[in-house]
């Protein structure tokens, strides 16, 4: 039987060569990496980078587990073929543009180690130059994105959780998974991702699942990390794109039924069109 950690931490890149590695070096150089003294793994699912992002992990970090996918597969089926690996009794899912800080992770181990009520933690995001970065919000209603699509987002300050200061641990509805760490078993239970949402809204997917199985979600402020922010997505292709806006729709037509199946085209055409002639 394989040996098991404390923590696995899984990674999915696409094309971020130098923030890949800079996000490891900072793993590998924080105190928590110290502390745990190699009960902490780490998982990297490189999907098809083109910018020599493997051969690099493979030459600097040869102690991490290298997947490497010959085609880009989509952030969900990524990290799914990471988790089901894991061998941690916890699962950190780490965006790789991402720089930790000390205690980002031994405070959220702590806390999920203190609290069996809860299934799931996520610490506060930090722009590069220390500005805040809002990683917490409510679950979306179909008003929420009539507001989104229709480019009215001041009206949508108590979904986004706009006057919520992360200075304060609490539990919320969901937090984004560039650092969200699970319980493993509770992973495996939910079955992982749902891969049919490739790019986004997996993420808040995922989190309503561990919630409807009766565990909280709990931000802890006290966990810091620094996020670049949607590298890859910046630099997807038109098809990547359409996926994107195909996660969205699946999302809310899931949830909301056949009222979405009109609504949500015509709101994510019209946003399409605010963008193209603004």
């Amino acid at each position: 039987m394989s040996e098991q950690k404390i923590l696995s931490i899984v990674i999915v890149t696409w094309n971020t060569k130098d923030e890949t590695i800079a996000c490891l070096n900072s793993l590998y150089n924080s105190g928590d990496f110290k502390k745990y003294n190699g009960e902490i793994e780490i998982i990297l699912i490189d999907n098809n980078s083109s910018d020599g992002t493997s051969e690099e992990v493979s030459r600097s970090y040869p102690s991490v587990t290298l997947i490497k996918n010959s085609n880009n597969t989509g952030y969900a089926p990524a990290c799914n073929q990471g988790m089901k690996i894991a061998k941690g009794l916890n699962t950190l899912l780490l965006g790789s543009d991402t720089v930790i800080k000390d205690n980002a992770i031994a405070d959220c181990l702590n806390y999920l180690n203190e609290n069996p009520e809860c299934g799931a933690v996520g610490g506060k995001l930090l722009f590069p130059d220390g500005g805040l970065q809002g990683n917490c919000k409510k679950f979306p209603t179909l008003q929420n994105a009539f507001f989104t699509y229709l480019s009215l987002d001041r009206f949508n300050k108590d979904y986004d959780m706009a006057d919520f200061g992360y200075d304060k641990t609490t539990e919320v509805d969901q937090i984004a998974t560039t650092f969200l760490m699970v319980r493993t078993e509770i992973l495996k239970n939910i079955n992982y991702f749902n891969e049919g949402y490739k790019i986004l809204y997996n993420d808040v997917d995922l989190c309503k699942r561990i919630k409807g199985k009766g565990y909280k979600i709990v931000f802890i402020h006290s966990s810091e990390t620094f996020h670049h922010g949607n590298l890859s997505t910046k630099k997807a292709d038109t098809s990547v794109r359409f996926q994107m806006y195909k996660d969205i729709y699946k999302y809310y037509r899931e949830n909301f039924g056949a009222v979405s199946v009109t609504l949500i085209p015509v709101l994510m055409f019209r946003f399409l069109l605010i963008i193209i002639f603004k």
